[in-house]
């Protein structure tokens, strides 16, 4: 595996596509169940942590685009400090602050849930750990460990609703996926996608416990349903800055409007749409675009060969190599062209005329560079994805 400057910028730019896609599938409302839910998180979480190109990557040369990204990360500061590094520096420097974020936030959870099993009225479940307490105002699940939260002020019909909600999120392991995107929100804070992606997941992840609640309720009872998700939304505008509103718990503030259409104009769109953006994603896991250099600092003093910019002038029994670089024709003074005639298939012409290319069109991944040696011919392969030569330089045997 390879990792270079282009595999991470190819990396945030592919999953940034995944990411719209993910949120077009969920505002289209199709019918995502879980496990095509759980490949599409595996997806984009696979090519975050994988910013590598292996044997199996497809490459994409996308010259107007990386070429001028890849110049900007390597802009020279001073010294041997590059852009790159600074941005490293800084991004590393974030990740440390959004960590110590995190740590603060699970202590005080620790906290609030050994406060709340000393003072709070548990609910006698056989399967989960509930409590009613006066610490929170709305509904939640918190911590990794699952455990449900109900306020004080709900009656039976409100309690029953709450329990089927969160349960739902539980049996899923919505706390922990949650936790998971939060690790990735550390890494990448950077990242603007990744806060889009954390919070259409979450209109998934509610939308999705919504479903299961309402799915066997009669009518009247899916609008009880939906007045007590208003009113838990006001009491979660009025507690937005408790500590409960933390990154592992669910609190209600995602779009409570979309919610609420999802119930009453409930969907059934086939599965099978949600398939073939399924497979571009996957697709898209295997693709790392590129940079495309035909010249840089490190082929200066070179020139190609190819039958599109060169051919051999015969002048009486003189032969000479005629080459066309950057709309200019030279003369090179190498006399003697039997292995690169044999190689290249260059045409003799009997009088001095332009060729139509200076460069061949072809974006291929390597590209031989060429120069002159005291009268010799030498050759070089250059990766033209990489901007670093792959062989030695390589002369020609002096032919008569």
């Amino acid at each position: 595996m390879t990792f270079i400057l282009s595999t991470l910028l190819s990396t945030l730019i592919l999953t940034s596509c995944m990411i719209f896609i993910f949120d077009f599938c969920i505002h289209k409302q199709w019918n995502m169940n879980q496990v095509f839910f759980r490949l599409f998180l595996l997806i984009i979480f696979i090519k975050l942590c994988f910013p590598f190109e292996t044997k199996l990557s497809i490459l994409i040369p996308l010259d107007k685009i990386m070429n001028p990204l890849i110049d900007i990360l390597q802009y020279k500061l001073f010294n041997q400090i590059y852009m790159y590094h600074f941005l490293l520096s800084v991004a590393i420097i974030g990740s440390i602050y959004q960590f110590t974020k995190l740590m603060k936030q699970i202590r005080e959870c620790n906290y609030i849930i050994r406060e709340i099993r000393k003072n709070g009225n548990r609910i006698v479940n056989p399967d989960y750990e509930i409590y009613q307490t006066s610490y929170i105002n709305t509904p939640i699940v918190i911590g990794l460990q699952g455990i449900i939260l109900i306020p004080e002020n709900l009656n039976n019909e409100e309690i029953d609703y709450t329990l089927k909600h969160e349960i739902t999120h539980i049996l899923h392991k919505d706390n922990f996926i949650k936790f998971i995107v939060n690790v990735f929100k550390i890494l990448f804070w950077w990242f603007i996608p990744i806060y889009i992606f954390d919070k259409q997941l979450d209109l998934y992840l509610e939308l999705h416990a919504d479903n299961k609640t309402t799915e066997n309720l009669e009518e009247h009872q899916k609008l009880d349903y939906l007045n007590f998700l208003i009113k838990t939304q006001k009491q979660a505008i009025k507690s937005s800055t408790t500590v409960l509103s933390s990154n592992l718990s669910f609190n209600r503030k995602s779009n409570l409007n979309y919610r609420i259409n999802a119930i009453l104009n409930k969907k059934t769109s086939p599965t099978i749409f949600v398939f073939p953006m399924l497979i571009i994603m996957i697709f898209l896991n295997f693709l790392i675009l590129t940079p495309y250099y035909t010249e840089s600092n490190l082929t200066k003093g070179t020139y190609e060969i190819s039958k599109s910019n060169a051919y051999i002038l015969v002048n009486g029994g003189e032969k000479q190599l005629v080459v066309n670089m950057d709309g200019e024709s030279f003369i090179s003074p190498i006399k003697n062209y039997s292995l690169l005639k044999k190689e290249i298939d260059l045409r003799e012409k009997n009088s001095l005329y332009i060729p139509d290319h200076a460069l061949d069109n072809v974006k291929n991944m390597t590209r031989w560079k060429y120069k002159d040696v005291d009268g010799h011919l030498s050759k070089r392969k250059f990766n033209a994805y990489k901007n670093t030569w792959d062989s030695d330089w390589i002369t020609y045997d002096k032919q008569k």
